[in-house]
């Protein structure tokens, strides 16, 4: 069995890098599973995955590196109820020094018996990393992007995706200067909406081309908790009777009512996930750091009057003006036609970083 760690900042696109890779496996006839990592309890790639019919547990309420016993708990039932030949664990997006708390106790105190990790990916936004290595102003504060640059400095693979949102000069130009700034990093150009591309991914995961660095990063926990404290985290579970006939609608308008005021604020969205549910239709809607067109495409008709919205949201700003935030969105989707009802509320900072063991 191989167990394959992937990190990278938030929005980057791991989850969908991860869910081509895992159909890719099963239609290979592998057995695949899943461990996602989440500071909040109510996770959208999880369902994302379940709905891809993709065995996943969770690690939930921290990084793996604080929950490492839960972590190593998560993949010995994994092991045990899906018998995968291959597990993908995805740390969350504002997580790093993965190596020290993750990696090298999975090496010596493996109690879940899964065996050592053979790669260690982590993934970047094309556009974002660009930005970074050419000194230009980032939407995150320094606190933040210090979190996004020590993901990158420990990278064992670095996977510079959404490609092709760079122009073929852009995105000359950014490969020239990774090799400038990491000299002898492996690096992977990626469109993970692309099956050849993923597979390509794939392909470098079961080679060893990406096994993970032997170096613990010398890392400022300070710094790491400072910039985890900026970030505002917030998960809830929506239900909607619409009319018959106007579910996509009512959605569209309540999505665009919460993006457009974080835009008014000014909040850098780290991501802003959500899964939509009626019937038997179930889709995954996603606003990454740096706006995408054709957002709308991805929310198809939806069936009936009873609607879900499961929204996970991981902004810069302070956790209760976030929650005040989505619930002036809630309220303006209400109507004498619309009734909405929220559930599972929690709004809050992720606590500062205390892992379970750092192994240098």
């Amino acid at each position: 069995m191989q167990l394959h760690i992937v990190g990278g900042f938030l929005g980057s696109g791991k989850t969908t890098a991860i869910i081509g890779a895992a159909k890719a496996l099963m239609a290979r006839g592998e057995r695949v599973g899943v461990v996602t990592n989440d500071q909040g309890r109510y996770l959208v790639d999880t369902a994302f995955f379940q709905a891809a019919s993709v065995p996943a547990v969770e690690v939930t309420g921290g990084c793996f590196c604080c929950n490492y016993s839960d972590l190593e708990a998560q993949l010995a039932q994994l092991k045990e109820t899906a018998r995968p030949d291959v597990i993908f664990a995805e740390s969350v997006g504002s997580c790093t020094d993965i190596v020290a708390t993750v990696v090298k106790p999975l090496q010596t105190l493996n109690s879940a018996e899964v065996g050592e990790p053979a790669s260690f990916s982590v993934f970047a936004d094309a556009r974002l990393l660009r930005r970074r290595l050419l000194d230009l102003p980032m939407p995150f504060s320094d606190d933040v992007v210090y979190l996004f640059d020590q993901q990158i400095d420990e990278a064992g693979a670095l996977v510079v995706n959404k490609r092709d949102l760079l122009s073929p000069e852009q995105l000359a130009e950014t490969v020239s200067l990774v090799g400038a700034r990491y000299p002898g990093r492996h690096v992977r150009l990626q469109n993970s909406l692309l099956d050849d591309e993923v597979a390509g991914w794939l392909a470098d995961l079961e080679s060893g081309i990406a096994a993970p660095p032997a170096e613990a990063l010398d890392i400022d926990y300070d710094r790491y908790g400072a910039g985890e404290a900026e970030l505002a985290w917030l998960d809830q579970r929506l239900s909607f009777t619409v009319p018959a006939g106007q579910g996509r609608a009512v959605v569209l308008a309540f999505l665009t009512e919460v993006r457009t005021a974080l835009e008014h604020r000014g909040a850098a969205i780290g991501h802003l996930k959500v899964m939509v549910s009626a019937g038997d239709s179930q889709t995954k809607v996603s606003f990454p750091t740096l706006a995408t067109e054709g957002w709308h495409d991805a929310v198809p008709s939806l069936p009936g009057t009873e609607v879900e919205l499961l929204l996970n949201a991981r902004v810069q700003m302070d956790a209760e003006a976030l929650r005040d935030l989505v619930a002036v969105a809630v309220a303006g989707a209400g109507s004498d036609d619309v009734t909405v009802v929220g559930a599972d509320l929690a709004y809050f900072h992720p606590k500062f970083p205390n892992p379970t063991h750092r192994l240098q």
